[in-house]
Formats: C-alpha cells, sequence, structure tokens
C-alpha cells in the first residue's frame, strides 16, 4: 500500500513540475515583419547550392512567375524556370508560417502528397525585397530565390 501511494504521489509531483518546467523554456520569437511582407513578388533570380559539387550557389537561367503571400497564411506560387529546351512550371497554392527569420511552406503535390520546403526568409522592405533560402536535397544543399515586392 505504501509503494503505491509513494508511486502515486511521485507521480503527481512529475505532472504538477511539467507546467512549470514548460512555463520556464524561452519562447519561439514571434516574427515582426512590416504590413507590406503580404503581397505579390516577382522572381528575379534562384540558385542551387549543391554542396557535392561546388562550394558557391550555381545560378539558374531563365526564372520568371510569381509567389503571393496572403496575411491569412495562404501562398500562390508560380515559377518557371527556363532549361533542357524548354519551359519548366512549379505550381503551388498551400499555406505558409514563419518565426523568427524561419519560414516553412506546406503544400499537395501533384500527386496529392503532403509536402513542406522550409528554411529562411530576409526581407528588406526598403529595398522591397525576399530572399527565400530553402533546404535542399541532400541535407546539406539549398535552393535561394531572390523576390521583388511588385
Amino acid at each position: 500500500m505504501i509503494c503505491r501511494f509513494l508511486a502515486l504521489a511521485t507521480a503527481l509531483l512529475l505532472l504538477g513540475a511539467a507546467p512549470v518546467a514548460a512555463q520556464q523554456r524561452p519562447a519561439a520569437k514571434p516574427a515582426v515583419v512590416a504590413p507590406s511582407f503580404f503581397t505579390s513578388y516577382t522572381y528575379l533570380s534562384y540558385s542551387v547550392l549543391d554542396k557535392g559539387t561546388s562550394a558557391k550557389p550555381m545560378a539558374a537561367q531563365g526564372v520568371g512567375g510569381t509567389l503571393t503571400l496572403h496575411p491569412d497564411g495562404t501562398y500562390q506560387k508560380r515559377l518557371q524556370l527556363s532549361g533542357n529546351g524548354g519551359v519548366m512550371n512549379f505550381s503551388q497554392d498551400g499555406r505558409f508560417t514563419f518565426s523568427g527569420d524561419q519560414i516553412t511552406f506546406s503544400y499537395t503535390d501533384s500527386k496529392g502528397q503532403a509536402r513542406t520546403d522550409q528554411g529562411s526568409f530576409r526581407f528588406q522592405p526598403k529595398a522591397r525585397t525576399l530572399t527565400l533560402t530553402l533546404i535542399g536535397y541532400p541535407t546539406g544543399n539549398q535552393g535561394i530565390y531572390t523576390l521583388r515586392a511588385d
């Protein structure tokens, strides 16, 4: 009986301590962006950093299209890349979230699979530019997008 009491008391103490421990964790730094962040952007450039082949990003040719970020957390991406004798179109509609300088894009791919792209962003309101540096594959590689607000 005493063993059950001690086990129950220990469990209650641990459960009671959990909210205190959670309150002591530092809160995530909220992202602070100018209202002008939520707008349509035109793609200016796209570079790929493939650490297996080079320490410097390689610029993709023929970049075009738009990215629209809405205050409700939805987005539309219409990216075009020229290559291999034609134009490749990438269309995504999804949701985005951000905290600090980190951003996540969540969407459903053409096969109906849930996908996410994560990375960092840098918004420069005076220059009206947005730079997205997204995690690539394999791990360590990056896609770097530069956009200008319309």
